[in-house]
């Protein structure tokens, strides 16, 4: 996780919680643009971009990669 110090520099004024609160909505935004569009599609396309620049932009505000990554339905939940 970065450090508040490092954090409090480069982002004087952000009050993170509220961005990324923000981000996730634009995400899931995307997300359902992505579902409904044509594979090939750049609608879909710029979503997937869009989507990569959101979880870059939250992994620098929190320091966490993953923190809207869900894991898929088909995955061994601690069984």
């Amino acid at each position: 996780m970065l450090s508040e110090d490092m954090s409090r520099r480069s982002l004087p004024y952000v009050d993170r919680q509220s961005v990324v609160a923000r981000l996730g909505q634009c995400r899931q935004a995307m997300i359902e643009l992505r579902a409904g569009s044509p594979p090939r599609s750049l609608a879909r396309a710029s979503a997937d971009q869009m989507i990569s620049n959101i979880d870059e932009l939250v992994w620098i505000l929190t320091g966490e990669r993953d923190l809207f990554v869900t894991k898929g339905h088909g995955t061994n939940l601690g069984r």
